[in-house]
């Protein structure tokens, strides 16, 4: 008796599973994403549309709570306290940005309230402001151990959050406190004599939006430099030199030689004027 044969079915024959498909079929092409990864991205594009109609404070709750987060990123996590994000008002015109906190600020989770914090609220009382109309910020949000100086790989992981913080508040007028700061918002490595005196251009890395910008001194050091001196001055007075008034800051032929606080203040209101400046009158033909 012969093999029986396997009956014969009508239509398209029949591919063999272990063989790959018949030539001409439509093919998955190179580095296609599958349709779960389409729509996830369809997804994200839909979000971040709806994310540049919130308001700032939503834009900022959104980055604390989902960007943010318990961030990572580098190995500041494993020593610092608290996560310190920024504090102030979500639609200010002024803008701070310092270095990193210190350890009052990891204690408390805020920017900017020890001693450091303390002179800035002295200075924002001299130009007639209060703390809760600006927002204040730093370039890293985990402390440093010891207040060492930020490690260019802490500010390269990091940054991205504050630039997302300036496009949600979209300041006036942005303020680097200290060299690390001033650096990172020029894009540029200077001295601090370099950056001080003017006024510059911050330009958003995302969206290309510049916001000018005036660079001066951290409250840290100012308060250091005070100290110093003030035990100069102490010196001075027991050694009797120049009729009692210590090595301290001394008029010259161009006039009296301004404190680090005076430079500030004078910086300081260069940034107020530019959001405060008076109204233009009509014009004349």
């Amino acid at each position: 008796m012969g093999a029986r044969q396997q009956p014969r079915t009508s239509g398209a024959p029949r591919q063999d599973a272990r063989r790959g498909p018949e030539r001409g079929a439509p093919s998955q092409a190179p580095g296609a994403r599958s349709q779960p990864d389409a729509n996830a991205n369809a997804n994200k594009g839909t979000l971040r549309r709806q994310a540049e109609q919130w308001p700032a404070a939503k834009k900022l709750a959104y980055l604390r709570d989902r960007s943010v987060g318990d961030c990572r990123r580098c190995r500041l996590a494993e020593t610092r306290r608290n996560l310190v994000f920024g504090v102030g008002n979500p639609d200010a015109d002024m803008m701070f940005v310092g270095e990193a906190p210190g350890a009052e600020e990891d204690r408390r989770g805020e920017p900017f309230v020890g001693a450091a914090g303390q002179r800035l609220d002295a200075w924002l009382h001299e130009l007639g402001l209060q703390r809760s109309e600006v927002y204040i910020a730093n370039v890293l949000k985990c402390r440093p151990p010891g207040n060492r100086d930020p490690h260019p790989v802490e500010i390269q992981r990091c940054s991205p959050f504050l630039h997302a913080q300036i496009r949600a508040i979209q300041p006036r007028v942005l303020v680097a406190l200290g060299r690390f700061a001033g650096c990172l918002l020029l894009d540029r490595q200077l001295k601090m004599y370099q950056m001080r005196g003017s006024v510059h251009r911050y330009r958003e890395p995302k969206t290309g939006t510049e916001f000018p910008l005036v660079v001066t001194y951290h409250p840290s050091y100012v308060l250091r430099r005070d100290a110093e001196n003030m035990r100069q001055a102490r010196g001075g007075q027991r050694g009797g030199r120049g009729g009692g008034r210590g090595s301290g800051p001394q008029p010259d032929q161009r006039g009296p030689i301004k404190s680090e606080g005076a430079k500030v203040l004078a910086d300081l209101q260069r940034a107020v004027s530019l959001f405060r400046a008076p109204p233009r009158g009509p014009s004349r033909g």
